[in-house]
C-alpha cells in the first residue's frame, strides 16, 4: 500500500481547519434555540443538504459496505429502499405535522411530544430509549472514525479511535446546530466526491459491473448473511425507523415551514439512497477487488489502494465529511435528551438560556468521550449499526398511534414501548441480525391488545 502524501495530508487539514472556524465562528453569536433548532429558520435547500449529511454517516456507508462485503449482496440494496419509501412516508405524513407541533408548543425534541400526547413517564422511557439508541450511533460513527485513521495512517487502532472521539466532540461542542447546519452544507459537497470520484474508480478498477456476475449467488442474494425473511421484514420496518428517528424531528423543527419541511424530506430522501447505493456497491466491488478485507475497514483498504495523491485526499476528506457530519447530530440529539428531557423536564428544573447553553457545551464534550470508550471496547462496526437501530422499533407503535388514532391511549403507548424493548435486548443477546424483528412485532402486539382493553373499559364506564 502507497503511504498518505503530503498533498493528501493537507487537503485533509484545510477541511478539518475549515468545521472548526465555522464553529468558533458561531460560537459567541449563538443562543440555545440557535443551538438546538437554528431558530427554525432553515429553508429548504440547506435542509436536504444538512438531513443527507447528517444521514449518511458510517451506518450508510461503512456499515453498509460491511454487511454487503459479509455477504448481503445484492440484497442490501433491497433492505436500504426501505430508508427512500420511508423518507417519503415520513415527508408527506409526519414532517408537517412535527414541524407545526414544534412551533405551536416550542419543542425541541422527540420526547416533548410524548409527553404531550402521553404523559411524563412516556418522556422519561422515550428519552431513556433514544439516549441509549444514539449513544450507540455514536460509537459507530467514532469507530468508523478511527477506522479511517487507523487504516490511512496505519497507527494502532484503539489510539486512532481516540484521535477521532476528541476532533468529533471538541467540534460539536463548540458551536451546535447552527454551526452544524453550517458546517453540513459543506461537508455535503465534499461527500459529493464520493459519488463522482470514488465510486466510478472502485468500478473501473474491477472491471465494471460484469465482474460482480462471478460472486457465488448465495452471497449475491445475501444468503450468506442472513435468511431472506430478515431481509423482507427488514424492508418493511427498518426505513420506518425514520419516523422516530430524533434527528430527523430536530431538522423539521429547524425548518423554516411545514411546506418546505415535507419538501426537503422528500428529495433528501433520494439523495440519502444515492448514497446508499454506494454504500453497498463498495461492498460488492471490495468483494471483487480485496475479498480478503476485514468488513470493518474495507471502505478505506479501497481508498488507500486505488486512489491517485490529491484525489485520495480529497476522497477521504468527503468520507470524514460524512461521519463527522452524522456525529455532531447525534452528539447535539443525547446532549438535549440528557438536559432537556431528563434535567429540565424530569426535575421541573428552571435554568436560564445562558446556563443551558453552558451545560450543553460540556454536557456534548463528556458524551463524546463515554461514546468513544465503547467505540473502542466494541469495535464492530455491523454489530453497533444493527444494535443502535434495532431499540427504534419499539417507539414505532406509540408515534405512529400517537398521530393518527385518537382513540390512542398511554398505557398501550408506555407498555408496547417498554416491552418492546425488553424483547430487543433480549434477542441481541441471541441473534442481533433477527433483534429487531420480534421487537417491533410484540411491541405492535402489545399496544394492540393494551389499547383495546383500555378503550374497552372506557366504553364500559
Amino acid at each position: 500500500m502507497k503511504m498518505t502524501s503530503t498533498i493528501d495530508f493537507l487537503i485533509i487539514l484545510l477541511f478539518f481547519l475549515f468545521v472548526f472556524l465555522i464553529g468558533i465562528y458561531e460560537r459567541k453569536r449563538i443562543t440555545i434555540d440557535d443551538y438546538w433548532v437554528n431558530s427554525r429558520k432553515t429553508n429548504k435547500f440547506v435542509l436536504i443538504a444538512t438531513i443527507a449529511s447528517t444521514f449518511v454517516g458510517v451506518g450508510s456507508l461503512i456499515s453498509n459496505a460491511g454487511v454487503a462485503f459479509s455477504g448481503g449482496g445484492y440484497a442490501t440494496l433491497f433492505l436500504m429502499s426501505s430508508f427512500l419509501v420511508y423518507f417519503f412516508i415520513f415527508a408527506k405524513f409526519f414532517a408537517p405535522k412535527i414541524k407545526e407541533f414544534g412551533d405551536t408548543f416550542g419543542a425541541y425534541t422527540l420526547p416533548d411530544y410524548l409527553e404531550h400526547r402521553y404523559s411524563k413517564r412516556m418522556r422519561i422511557l422515550g428519552s431513556f430509549l433514544i439516549f441509549i439508541t444514539y449513544g450507540l450511533f455514536l460509537a459507530l460513527q467514532i469507530l468508523g472514525f478511527g477506522t479511517f485513521i487507523s487504516t490511512i495512517i496505519g497507527i494502532n487502532p484503539s489510539l486512532a479511535i481516540i484521535i477521532g472521539g476528541i476532533i468529533v466532540c471538541l467540534y460539536t461542542a463548540i458551536g451546535g446546530l447552527r454551526a452544524d447546519i453550517r458546517t453540513d452544507v459543506f461537508q455535503f459537497l465534499v461527500m459529493l466526491s464520493l459519488t463522482f470520484i470514488f465510486l466510478p474508480t472502485i468500478i473501473i478498477k474491477s472491471g465494471g459491473f460484469n465482474v460482480l456476475s462471478k460472486l457465488p449467488p448465495s452471497f449475491l442474494t445475501g444468503k450468506e448473511f442472513a435468511p431472506w425473511y430478515v431481509f423482507l421484514l427488514g424492508f418493511l420496518f427498518l426505513g420506518a425507523s425514520n419516523i422516530v428517528a430524533p434527528d430527523l424531528w430536530q431538522r423539521v423543527y429547524a425548518a423554516d415551514s411545514p411546506f418546505n419541511a415535507r419538501w426537503a424530506m422528500k428529495y433528501a430522501g433520494i439523495v440519502v439512497f444515492l448514497f446508499l447505493m454506494a454504500g453497498t456497491l463498495f461492498g460488492l466491488f471490495g468483494k471483487v477487488l480485496i475479498p480478503q478485507a476485514n468488513p470493518n475497514n474495507v471502505v478505506p483498504q479501497l481508498l488507500k489502494i486505488y486512489l491517485p495523491p490529491g484525489i485520495f485526499g480529497l476522497v477521504l476528506a468527503g468520507f470524514f465529511a460524512a461521519i463527522m457530519s452524522t456525529a455532531d447530530t447525534l452528539l447535539l440529539i443525547m446532549s438535549m435528551t440528557l438536559i432537556h428531557d431528563f434535567y429540565q423536564k424530569t426535575f421541573n428544573r428552571q435554568l436560564e438560556p445562558e446556563q443551558v447553553l453552558r451545560i450543553s457545551r460540556w454536557t456534548t464534550f463528556i458524551l463524546g468521550t463515554v461514546a468513544t470508550v465503547v467505540a473502542a471496547v466494541v469495535f464492530n462496526v455491523i454489530k453497533l449499526a444493527i444494535s443502535a437501530v434495532s431499540f427504534f422499533a419499539a417507539l414505532l407503535p406509540a408515534v405512529l398511534f400517537g398521530f393518527y388514532m385518537k382513540n390512542a391511549t398511554e398505557p398501550a403507548a408506555f407498555w408496547s414501548t417498554l416491552i418492546g424493548a425488553i424483547t430487543i435486548t433480549a434477542f441481541l443477546f441471541i441473534s442481533p441480525v433477527e433483534a429487531f424483528i420480534p421487537g417491533i412485532i410484540v411491541s405492535f402486539l402489545t399496544f394492540g391488545v393494551i389499547n383495546s382493553l383500555r378503550n374497552r373499559k372506557i366504553l364500559v364506564k
